[in-house]
């Protein structure tokens, strides 16, 4: 049964999970989970802390899905709730930072790719992992949710609880930042690169 529920649209399931249909909230996280996990993931330290928060984020979901209004996508309030669990996690443990650079996957080469290539690869990931982390925290976290979670300006207002131009202006900031703290570590042209991402 739950593999018809797959074909359903988010708002269907939610509407069938509150007439108690409980596959059908499996069925909706199942298709979000992975979403909510890389953004909590680039927002927490550990990756224990992170699956608490996930798991959290999942309670927090299941309790409060009857105050969601779909003025926006599920997956924008799914990732508002999940941002938020993250922050309130970080002001429990305020001594540790709330970003996390993951470098565990720069040292695998691409198909085709020659030795060199990945070695200079490699260097630029870790080197632009480390500048977004530098960032201040407002900044680095609408470059995460913008070209990680890949959510659009408005998405991460809604989802931020914020409006669209600081987001915009927030976003143009981070890039003019990020730019300036890796044209002296990269190079120009690498630094080029970025800046017309």
């Amino acid at each position: 049964m739950t593999a018809t529920f797959a074909t359903f649209e988010d708002n269907a399931l939610i509407k069938l999970t509150l007439e108690g249909q409980a596959e059908c909230f499996t069925v909706l996280m199942d298709r979000h989970l992975a979403a909510v996990r890389r953004c909590i993931g680039s927002l927490v330290r550990s990756a224990a802390d992170a699956e608490d928060i996930v798991q959290e984020v999942v309670l927090k979901v299941w309790r409060r899905l009857s105050s969601f209004r779909a003025q926006s996508s599920f997956r924008t309030w799914l990732t508002s709730v999940a941002v938020n669990e993250a922050r309130q996690s970080y002001r429990r443990q305020h001594r540790r930072p709330l970003c996390l650079v993951p470098d565990n996957l720069d040292g695998f080469r691409s198909p085709g790719e020659r030795p060199d290539q990945s070695l200079v690869r490699t260097h630029d990931a870790r080197t632009v992992r480390r500048a977004v982390a530098a960032l201040p925290a407002k900044y680095r976290q609408v470059l995460v949710l913008r070209y990680l979670e890949e959510l659009s300006p408005r998405e991460i207002a809604e989802g931020l609880q914020s409006n669209l131009p600081t987001v915009k202006t927030r976003l143009f900031r981070a890039r003019r930042m990020l730019l300036r703290a890796l044209q002296p570590r990269l190079g120009p042209k690498s630094a080029l690169r970025i800046s017309q991402s």
